[in-house]
C-alpha cells in the first residue's frame, strides 16, 4: 500500500490521541450511514437541479466555470455514497467500513474544492470550513473503537 495513504488509513495520533474520547464504532457507524443516506439523496436531487441550471447557462453562452461545479457535485456525491456505505458496515461490525468512510470523507474534500474553484464567490472560504468539519469527522472515525479493541487510555 502506498504510504501515504497508510498514513490516511493510520494517522500516528490514533494510537494515542490528544482528544481522548470513547465512542463506539458501531454507533458512529450508525449515525454516518443514516446522515450520508439523506445527504446522498438531497445530493442526487442538487445534482439534477444543477443539471438543469447548467443546460440553461450552456445556451445563454456562460457556462465555463459551471462545469467544474458540476464535475466537484458528482464528485462530492460519490464520497457522500462511499462514507455511507463504509457507515453501514461499520455499524455491522465491519472493521472495513472505516476505511470506506476515510476514503468517502477524502473524495468529499476533493469534490467541495473543485467546486469550490468552479464557484463565483466566496467559495474557498466555504471549502476551507467544510475541510474543518471533514477533519473532525475523520478524527471521530479515527478514534473510534469497536467493542474488542482497547479504549485510549
Amino acid at each position: 500500500m502506498d504510504t501515504r495513504l497508510a498514513a490516511l488509513l493510520d494517522p500516528p495520533f490514533a494510537k494515542d490521541p490528544p482528544v481522548k474520547l470513547d465512542i463506539p464504532a458501531k454507533t458512529l457507524g450508525g449515525i454516518y450511514a443514516i446522515l450520508g443516506a439523506i445527504g446522498a439523496l438531497l445530493g442526487l436531487f442538487g445534482l439534477l437541479a444543477l443539471l438543469g441550471l447548467s443546460g440553461v447557462v450552456a445556451v445563454a453562452g456562460a457556462g465555463g466555470l459551471l462545469f467544474l461545479v458540476l464535475i466537484g457535485s458528482l464528485i462530492a456525491e460519490a464520497g457522500t455514497i462511499m462514507a455511507a456505505w463504509g457507515g453501514y458496515r461499520m455499524y455491522q461490525a465491519d472493521r472495513g467500513g472505516k476505511t470506506h468512510v476515510i476514503y468517502g470523507l477524502a473524495l468529499n474534500a476533493l469534490g467541495g474544492l473543485v467546486t469550490a474553484l468552479g464557484s463565483f464567490g466566496g467559495g474557498l472560504a466555504g471549502w476551507i470550513v467544510s475541510l474543518a468539519i471533514t477533519f473532525v469527522l475523520y478524527y471521530l472515525v479515527i478514534i473510534s473503537r469497536f467493542e474488542d479493541e482497547t479504549k485510549p487510555v
